[in-house]
């Protein structure tokens, strides 16, 4: 018995299951990652579309990383500067709290009758002891404990950089070396014999520079503010947020107001500043003063300018104070403008997204729709070639 030949049949019907197996091998494939494709030649003429999609969403990505950073950065530096302004308002509080009566000093007053006149003078000269009372050495107390702490906090370090050093972080913005401890020793000095006055040693304190004539001015180097702070070659600090935007946010350990209160606070706990008035300590006047006092002829003008000095030091306590809000209030303002930037870039990062999704992405529930139907197909086709592989003239008949 001879077979019916069903060669072209069995060529046409392996050659249709071989494109429903690719077809359900695609079809798998895209189920189980979501996407049409694993190559871009697949996606046909949509491949430029995913390929800018995708580079756009990179570059925001780094613009994101770049604000996010800069934002941590800013919050470190918002937290030292809001606790020095915190540590700031404790000591002016201290200052303010001090009673400015009496000489403060816990000896007995030294008074002096003149015997050359017939009258009895009950003026006083100066004290019989150099010590402070409580009052006022809780205040030279907490400006010795304070200008530490807050030293440290301008050199507050985020890893190995320095918050407040501006671009040049590797370097340490503020070292108590001993040299404004000693300028302030050579001027309180001065100031107490009598060689410069009260207005002369306020201005030398709160001049900055020596660019105006004054060669004892307090500079930023004699301060210990690192060397690029002194000279103004640290450098701003900028965040790249996006193409064409940067955000200054640079604070520096010398800006005024930071600047300023160590410079109180040194003045304050200056081994030198007490005694308030002259001090004889066998409570004998005239005569050589066992210690000096502020300057004046009476223990009255002495104390006069021991306090005119003091109120000099809480206006710049106060004022420093105030003026760290502007510190505080820029930051504030550049993190707005920056998290605002960032909020622009998460929707713009969004809408590429929904683009690149669809291009690529494929929908899940069609996907399988279609495996369940090649399927279908699949198992149809497979009886059908087994019936054409059997058939036979007397099958056929």
């Amino acid at each position: 018995m001879s077979g019916v030949s069903t060669l072209g049949q069995a060529l046409r019907q392996i050659e249709h299951l071989n494109s429903q197996q690719v077809l359900f091998s695609d079809l798998s494939g895209q189920l189980a990652s979501g996407k049409k494709t694993q190559f871009y030649s697949g996606l046909g003429t949509d491949a430029l579309t995913s390929v800018r999609s995708r580079t756009e969403i990179s570059s925001i990505s780094v613009y994101k990383d770049n604000i996010t950073r800069a934002d941590t950065t800013i919050s470190l530096t918002l937290t030292s500067i809001s606790e020095f302004q915190e540590q700031s308002r404790k000591f002016s509080s201290t200052l303010i709290g001090l009673v400015q009566q009496g000489s403060h000093q816990t000896g007995q007053d030294v008074r002096y009758d003149d015997p050359a006149t017939p009258e009895i003078e009950d003026t006083i000269f100066g004290n019989t002891s150099s010590d402070v009372d409580a009052d006022l050495k809780s205040v030279f107390d907490h400006a010795e404990n304070l200008f530490g702490f807050l030293g440290e906090l301008l050199n507050t370090q985020e890893g190995d950089r320095y918050l407040l050093a501006g671009a040049d972080s590797s370097q340490k913005p503020f070292s108590d070396t001993g040299t404004l401890e000693a300028s302030l020793n050579t001027l309180i000095v001065s100031w107490k014999d009598g060689t410069i006055t009260t207005e002369e040693l306020i201005a030398d304190i709160t001049d900055g520079t020596a660019l105006a004539g004054n060669p004892d001015a307090l500079t930023d180097s004699v301060i210990g503010f690192s060397s690029s702070l002194s000279n103004g070659t640290a450098g701003n600090v900028f965040v790249r947020a996006d193409d064409s935007s940067e955000f200054k946010y640079t604070t520096l350990a010398n800006e005024n107001s930071l600047r300023n209160m160590m410079v109180a606070l040194a003045v304050m706990k200056n081994e030198n500043l007490p005694p308030v008035v002259d001090v004889y300590e066998n409570g004998v006047y005239p005569g050589v003063a066992d210690e000096n006092g502020a300057p004046g002829v009476t223990a009255e003008e002495q104390q006069a300018n021991f306090y005119q000095l003091f109120d000099a030091m809480v206006k710049i306590v106060s004022k420093s104070i105030d003026e760290v809000d502007q510190i505080r209030f820029r930051m504030e303002t550049v993190r707005a403008q920056m998290n605002e930037t960032k909020q622009s870039h998460v929707n713009q990062e969004n809408l590429l997204l929904n683009t690149v999704s669809s291009v690529e992405d494929v929908d899940i529930n069609e996907v399988s729709v279609r495996i369940t139907t090649l399927k279908t197909q699949l198992e149809a086709s497979y009886s059908v070639t087994s019936l054409i592989q059997g058939l036979s003239l007397v099958r056929f008949l």
